[in-house]
């Protein structure tokens, strides 16, 4: 019951506080796994990241080129409580643009995503790695908002290994409420992660996202159902 009062609370806030015909922000990436688009010339995005243990990850992207985007990220572990905050080691971002895609052939990006998540100071690495070095192809398909992304990563240099991942999402509210639907870490067994939610956009700038990670799991050693708050901002130069 608490989860359709929420639902319906979220398809509300869409209706009444998005501007009919405003174009919402660049989808570049859902919860875990990366999106073909990239940020415009010029654009930036600020996100913040609310998870397990009172964390917050924060990142920061830049679109410096047409076709290159630039990124910085920062999780503090802990940040939100009374236990003392684990400082991770910032992590990088690359994302390049290598075709936009047309009606018939999909978009494909390339990039590198350094920021895992869970950092354990004594190992000096996260428990679960970032996306490391991937490829990535993205398409509208089926129906109008519907689009799928299908890629591939490498995220351990010492024992390679390619990994596989994959996300919809649809606007059910077109540019206001987005469902959010990936399967991330195919192939690396029981690390294998769906993860699912939805995304509201308060004006075309910012929006709210509201997440379950991992959620077929209850195991908390695997931070198994996770619920997480995103917020982000775009905007350009």
């Amino acid at each position: 019951m608490f989860k359709k009062f929420i639902i319906v609370c979220l398809f509300i806030t869409s209706i009444c506080l998005f501007p009919k015909g405003a174009q919402a922000s660049t989808i570049t990436y859902l919860v875990d796994t990366p999106t073909y688009s990239i940020l415009d010339y010029g654009c930036y995005d600020v996100l913040f990241r609310v998870f397990s243990g009172g964390g917050v990850l924060a990142k920061l992207n830049f679109g410096v080129f047409q076709i290159l985007n630039l990124g910085v990220s920062w999780e503090l572990g802990s940040l939100i409580g009374c236990y003392d905050v684990v400082v991770a080691v910032p992590a990088l971002q690359v994302k390049c643009n290598i075709y936009s895609g047309d009606e018939k052939i999909p978009g494909f990006a390339a990039g590198y995503d350094g920021q895992g998540f869970f950092y354990d100071k004594d190992d000096g690495d996260f428990i679960q790695k970032g996306k490391g070095i991937y490829l990535v192809a993205g398409k509208e398909l089926f129906f109008p908002t519907l689009n799928i992304n299908a890629g591939i990563n490498m995220n351990d240099f010492k024992n390679p290994g390619i990994l596989g991942f994959i996300n919809a999402s649809y606007e059910i509210i077109e540019d206001s409420f987005m469902a959010m639907l990936e399967f991330d870490n195919i192939g690396g067994g029981k690390d294998g992660r769906l993860n699912v939610g939805f995304r509201v956009w308060i004006t075309e700038d910012f929006d709210i996202d509201f997440i379950l990670r991992n959620c077929t799991t209850p195991d908390q050693d695997r931070f198994g159902c996770e619920r997480i708050l995103k917020i982000s901002y775009q905007s350009r130069f």
